[in-house]
């Protein structure tokens, strides 16, 4: 979990290269709040609650019972990041145009808005999966420990994300014709 401002660096590297068919505001806060679930934990310390599986058993205890796993991030996570995408589309459209003068405003359905969302957190997850073992695979119908920790994963994530931001931004300048600080969301 105190990695997961170090998220940023994967999701931009990746961003960066496919800016074009994917809404920032969906991916980003799709792979970024997906920790929201560890921060209430972290910060507030609330006891951990026993969560009943539907086949049986009990959920894992640890920072990262509900949201990160598959299901939730399919059927929780992407649909609120959508709800949040799009309601922050209609509210703030004219003040981030207005923040950032040169940029344009790019429409996306709401199929490409999930997708983004769901790309985003998946992402986050993948890179999660490489270091918790509080991860429950089978939520919420079993329980599945994680078996892919592995920190040389995780380092290596991190070192080739560092390295490849810079020529993923110009990659992905060449073949989207475009910077992706001139779209938005």
């Amino acid at each position: 979990m105190p990695v997961t401002p170090f998220h940023l660096i994967p999701t931009a590297t990746v961003y960066f290269l496919f800016f074009r068919h994917l809404n920032g505001l969906a991916f980003f806060s799709g792979s970024l709040l997906i920790d929201l679930e560890p921060v209430l934990y972290w910060f507030f310390s609330p006891p951990y609650p026993q969560i009943p599986l539907l086949f049986g058993g009990l959920t894992p205890q640890g920072l990262h019972m509900i949201t990160h796993n598959p299901f939730s991030v399919i059927f929780m996570v992407a649909p609120a990041m959508v709800l949040l995408a799009k309601l922050v589309e209609l509210t703030a459209r004219g003040f981030l145009l207005g923040l950032l003068p040169g940029a344009r405003w790019t429409d996306y359905s709401w199929r490409q808005t999930y997708l983004s969302a769901l790309f985003g957190a998946f992402l986050h997850l993948g890179w999660d999966l490489t270091m918790h073992s509080d991860i429950n695979l089978g939520f919420p119908f079993v329980s599945i420990l994680n078996p892919f920790i592995n920190f040389q994963a995780f380092t290596i994530i991190l070192q080739v994300s560092f390295i490849m931001i810079l020529p993923a931004y110009f990659i992905g300048k060449r073949i989207n014709k475009d910077s992706p600080f001139k779209k938005l969301p």
